[in-house]
């Protein structure tokens, strides 16, 4: 079984080291194409495709989990189909084919599919041919939701109710798509978001500030088990104030993060996310970074986040994509340079973890885990929402008002809000979704007062 801590021991000098550069990728977690034990695992979740924008009146293709497709909106009832990208016929390629009421049609002999592949036409058949009851096409259930396409490519027997968390729809929250396509696999992108070490340096020490100046500081970081998921609790003291910043992960690559550009200034208590997240394969070599990226207020009370740009390709926060100069990106590098460099699939054995990398060895063994019960012929466990059928989730910042305690050793003070704070988190997911949020405000402020 592999070490996913992976820690070398001794001098690698030498001979040595050419042993470790031996190794390739790890394909059990990298390999996501069909058949292959991580891709089918991944098949088990909805995933979000695309952005709806991207669809017209044309059909739009696209490769998920090693699989050429074609996504389009079919003009009766506007529902969207995703189906294999080549026709079953003859294999002409359906991105050109003839969107109509119910289906796509083939345009090179007229074969026409409804959305779920059904062969619903042949025209160039005589009337006694009976290949519409041998013939279908591979075809997906997909989900329009607030500008982004999911969809399930797994067994249908097997396909779980549609996830909707308590941040997909808040009042004063004003969500928009993004999608950012990156040249490497979707590991060493999904494991930028369990590594929080990385924000003190490559986004604060490194070059400059791309974000906020606090980032500097070095935070505290405990992992809990929440009702839906993981999370953690990444703490700092900013003068009289205690900053914690909570990241949502479930698996197999949804994480939600704080704020981008908050002010940790005053007391705050249960702020929300800033960014709603997947990281979809596209294939072994390829990703694409899903998200919604949320706009409330008191977020940003400096005012540094520019909407205009979130969309395909891009977002309002530095370093995600590649549209810089190659100079510029050596001069200034952010997440889409610490990942893609790393190459098309990054070699493990090539790497020494060591204590900052514990969410990072952390999501291995559990994805390793998951993966491999799937393959034993295990069903995915996935969270259970309450009786609204909403998934109550922790992200976002909270910032307590806590002087420094005198005689007390302050990191063993972080630590303890930080433990009392998941606590209280963990309590509200006891009440009901509606009321969730009013309990976990109040049991913050009664606990920032008992500090005075």
């Amino acid at each position: 079984m592999p070490d996913d801590f992976n820690i070398p021991e001794g001098d690698f000098r030498g001979h040595d080291q050419q042993s470790v550069w031996a190794h390739g990728p790890d394909s059990e977690l990298s390999e996501v194409g069909p058949g292959t034990p991580c891709g089918e695992y991944q098949r088990r979740f909805w995933m979000p495709v695309a952005m709806t924008n991207q669809v017209g009146d044309l059909p739009y293709r696209i490769r998920i989990l090693g699989e050429d497709l074609v996504l389009f909106r079919e003009p009766g009832e506007g529902k969207l189909g995703l189906t294999h990208l080549h026709c079953a016929h003859r294999n002409m390629s359906l991105e050109f084919g003839i969107i109509e009421p119910g289906g796509i049609r083939c345009s090179y002999h007229g074969w026409k599919y409804g959305l779920d592949g059904t062969v619903l036409e042949t025209p160039c058949e005589p009337p006694a041919s009976q290949v519409r009851k041998k013939a279908c096409l591979g075809a997906y259930p997909v989900i329009e939701y607030k500008g982004l396409a999911f969809a399930y490519l797994g067994p249908s027997d097997t396909m779980p109710p549609f996830p909707v968390t308590d941040t997909f729809d808040e009042d004063g929250d004003e969500m928009l798509p993004s999608l950012i396509k990156s040249p490497c696999n979707w590991l060493q992108v999904m494991e930028n978001a369990w590594d929080p070490f990385h924000v003190v340096y490559l986004h604060t020490l490194a070059v400059r500030s791309q974000f906020i100046d606090a980032f500097a500081e070095m935070p505290m970081i405990e992992f809990h088990n929440g009702r839906y998921g993981e999370f953690y609790t990444n703490v700092r003291r900013v003068n009289d104030i205690v900053w914690l910043r909570v990241h949502d992960h479930m698996m197999p690559s949804f994480t939600q993060n704080g704020a981008h550009f908050p002010v940790p200034d005053k007391s705050r208590y249960f702020g929300r996310c800033g960014l709603t997240r997947w990281v979809v394969p596209i294939d072994d070599t390829h990703t694409q970074v899903v998200t919604w990226r949320h706009f409330r207020e008191g977020d940003d009370p400096n005012g540094l986040t520019d909407k205009s740009k979130v969309g395909f390709g891009s977002t309002d926060f530095y370093g995600q994509d590649p549209d810089r100069s190659y100079e510029q990106r050596q001069r200034d590098p952010g997440d889409y340079d610490a990942w893609v460099s790393q190459g098309p699939r990054n070699i493990h054995s090539r790497e020494n973890l060591s204590f900052t990398d514990r969410g990072v060895a952390k999501v291995r063994r559990m994805l390793r885990k998951e993966i491999r019960s799937v393959a034993e012929g295990n069903p995915v466990i996935h969270p259970e929402p309450g009786p609204e059928g909403i998934l109550g989730t922790y992200a976002g910042d909270t910032m307590l008002r806590v002087p420094l305690q005198h005689g007390r050793d302050d990191g063993a003070v972080l630590r303890e809000i930080s433990f009392k704070v998941a606590g209280i988190f963990k309590a509200g997911d006891e009440q009901s979704i509606l009321s969730r949020k009013d309990y976990i405000v109040s049991a913050l402020q009664e606990y920032e007062a008992s500090w005075t």
